[in-house]
């Protein structure tokens, strides 16, 4: 390592490199392959991507690094976090202070591919299907489950430290606003008295919580619909993306192999981002005017 004394800060940051961190377990992940794939296309490859596991390392390695390394910049899943906390990201971005951290205004990234107008675009859709349909019945499907996943995310966030359930993961047990409730209660810890050490498990207090999630995805309207609720995204992308491209995609790669799984996803996502940034969705133009600004 060489070290050198007496440099000038600004030619030290001009110089530093500019690196992106992104959840998922490695690079082959579809958030640092697809956030990679549309940052080329568009000119910023001195950005390199990295990714760094789940959203609490990306957030820890942010409130660690910035000040050693202002050149870095993090991008984590909304989650449950409000309104208020995402749009101060992309207001305060770059920001040493909020640690060059940005939170997607959707769930999960797979949330900005299971919008219809976007996803229609894919070269890879099978003839003759209905996807905007087929998303809307998966979501149906899924409301319940996904209000009550969304609780538990903001119940671990009251809480600062995780329940022992991580997530529920079967809609047969969620097929209606009184059984996501059931399922709630049934988990270990939660109390009816008002002497509770923590307030936060009164059961009063986590039916409202599931209640005001159930009603912020549906808007009040059950079967969910297109322009009310913010189900498409505020549900889980990952696993409704998953199922609609299983189901309404196919891909094959240079070989002609028919890619499945985690690779057919990525591949469907990775062409849409090649589309121009014209097209592409606000938060993706946003992120990289951003960068490309930060860059310069």
């Amino acid at each position: 390592m060489k070290l050198q004394r007496g440099g000038d800060a600004t030619q030290v940051l001009q110089a530093a490199k500019h690196k992106l961190f992104v959840e998922g377990k490695d690079n082959q992940e579809i958030d640092p392959a697809v956030i990679h794939e549309l940052l080329n296309n568009n000119g910023l490859t001195a950005i390199e991507v990295q990714s760094m596991g789940c959203c609490d390392n990306v957030r820890s390695a942010a409130q660690a690094l910035i000040h050693q390394h202002p050149a870095y910049y993090f991008l984590i899943d909304r989650d449950d976090q409000d309104q208020t906390t995402v749009d101060q990201s992309w207001a305060k971005f770059p920001d040493p202070t909020a640690f060059n951290m940005l939170i997607w205004r959707k769930r999960e990234l797979e949330n900005y591919f299971i919008d219809p107008d976007y996803i229609e675009k894919s070269s890879f859709l099978k003839p003759g299907i209905d996807v905007r349909q087929r998303i809307l019945d998966v979501c149906c499907s899924r409301l319940f489950l996904d209000a009550a996943n969304l609780t538990l995310l903001y119940l671990n966030r009251k809480l600062r430290k995780p329940l022992a359930i991580g997530h529920f993961a079967n809609p047969e047990h969620f097929k209606n606003e009184s059984e996501g409730v059931l399922q709630l209660e049934q988990l270990s810890g939660f109390t009816d008295k008002k002497s509770s050490v923590v307030a936060v498990l009164e059961k009063d207090f986590v039916k409202q919580a599931y209640s005001d999630f159930v009603n912020e995805l549906s808007a009040g309207v059950y079967p969910l619909r297109y322009g009310s609720g913010s189900w498409l995204e505020r549900m889980s992308g990952k696993e409704i993306f998953r199922v609609i491209a299983n189901e309404c995609f196919q891909v094959r790669n240079a070989s002609n192999v028919l890619l499945q799984g985690k690779e057919q996803n990525k591949q469907i996502a990775k062409e849409l981002v090649n589309r121009p940034l014209a097209e592409q969705p606000p938060d993706f133009q946003s992120i990289v005017d951003a960068l490309k600004k930060r860059v310069k």
